[in-house]
């Protein structure tokens, strides 16, 4: 079963409730969208970054309500009237002052200097989620493998401590199934679902964690609560797609189709909906199954994956030759784009070795191979795969 994607929402969280006079008025002006008259009214109350409570809320408020950031380090904030959308000044560029901060920094720093005060662990935890989510692995300062491990210790230690919420709670749990250990995930998910009964992406992940622990009729019971909850189309989806994995463990297709296909209608053209979608469909013989197939392939036409996953549904149901027809019937589609038609020879050639179709084989080897050459150097990878398979094809003969 391919990796169900673990959809995941940035965490908004407001600057926190408090007696302290600045963050109680940076919260009447957050709740008026003046969010940099906020950012100005905190760091006048803590301009040297010395009090957890202060710094704690400045982080808060970056992360939530940025319309440009520089990986974390600086953030362009803006005042905005009641009845605009902060998202629309995000996606439009909008011209602002970039603001040095540092959150991990003076957090980490603080956390130092007051070692007990675990709303600093947890704030951390905060910000390196939010790290994760925004930025992928070659975009940020550390790997994401280091900047999960970050997230997972600071709301561990925080949660020692007792500082924690089905927030943090879900975020444990979402860093053990990341690493495929399940079992550690699951008391964190339940703890998530305990403490907010109406958040379905804890609902949704437990159900994935029983999945995977092949135990399908708790998975059902927790996915189908998740979709009854999640209000987000591209969320719904998803966890439509982990309901037609499960019904297809239960050997019940029918209801397995009626989610995969409710998933097509809510986030149509997706690759992770569409894939196990023609694959069921195929299985089932039934007719829809091509259309998909097509659909796919036009997402990415150059992308070899899609002919590898392809290829793989169609072997599995051991209709190579229509793989190869399907192959065939795009050469002249796409004779004018080199990347598309360099990859039809090339899985072409692959699915006609299998069949032991030596001659054919070889023929599309050869020119994959031409159309390689314009667009790589000779060590690419591509060239020591043809070169294999040709010449296994010369010992065949």
């Amino acid at each position: 079963m391919r990796n169900i994607f673990i959809p995941l929402l940035v965490f908004c969280y407001g600057v926190l409730t408090s007696q302290n006079p600045a963050i109680e008025q940076a919260n009447k002006l957050i709740a008026n969208k003046r969010y940099a008259s906020a950012y100005e009214v905190l760091r006048g109350s803590d301009p040297n970054d010395q009090i957890p409570e202060i710094a704690i809320a400045k982080s808060n408020l970056l992360l939530n309500f940025y319309i440009k950031t520089d990986r974390f380090q600086s953030f362009g904030l803006k005042d905005i009237a009641p009845n605009q959308n902060l998202q629309d000044f995000r996606d439009n560029n909008a011209n602002v002052k970039m603001l040095p901060y540092k959150p991990d920094s003076i957090l980490s720093k603080l956390i130092n200097q007051y070692p007990t005060n675990y709303q600093l662990n947890y704030a951390l935890g905060n910000f390196y989620y939010e790290v994760h989510l925004i930025y992928s692995d070659d975009q940020w300062f550390s790997p994401d493998s280091v900047v999960i491990e970050n997230i997972q210790q600071n709301y561990l230690k925080a949660y020692n401590q007792g500082e924690f919420d089905y927030w943090s709670m879900f975020g444990i749990g979402y860093t053990y199934l990341l690493g495929e250990e399940y079992d550690r995930a699951i008391p964190f998910l339940e703890k998530s679902v305990e403490l907010n009964s109406d958040y379905p992406l804890s609902y949704h992940n437990l159900a994935f964690a029983y999945l995977e622990k092949n135990d399908y009729q708790k998975a059902l019971n927790l996915a189908q609560k998740a979709f009854e909850l999640q209000e987000i189309p591209e969320f719904k989806a998803e966890t439509a797609i982990v309901m037609g994995a499960i019904y297809q463990k239960l050997k019940n297709e029918n209801k397995a189709l009626e989610f995969l296909q409710m998933a097509n209608k809510m986030l149509p053209n997706d690759y992770h909906v569409l894939l196990p979608l023609l694959e069921l469909e195929m299985t089932m013989n039934r007719n829809e199954y091509q259309k998909h197939v097509n659909e796919l392939f036009l997402l990415d036409p150059s992308n070899p994956v899609i002919y590898q996953d392809l290829m793989k549904v169609y072997t599995e149901n051991e209709k190579e030759k229509e793989y190869i027809s399907f192959l065939d019937g795009k050469k002249n589609q796409y004779r004018a784009s080199v990347p598309v038609s360099s990859n039809v020879h090339l899985y072409m050639a692959i699915a006609q070795y299998e069949l032991d179709d030596w001659v054919a084989s070889k023929i599309n080897f050869e020119k994959a191979r031409n159309l390689f050459r314009s667009l790589y150097s000779p060590d690419h990878n591509v060239f020591k795969v043809i070169d294999s398979y040709t010449e296994a094809i010369k010992k065949k003969k």
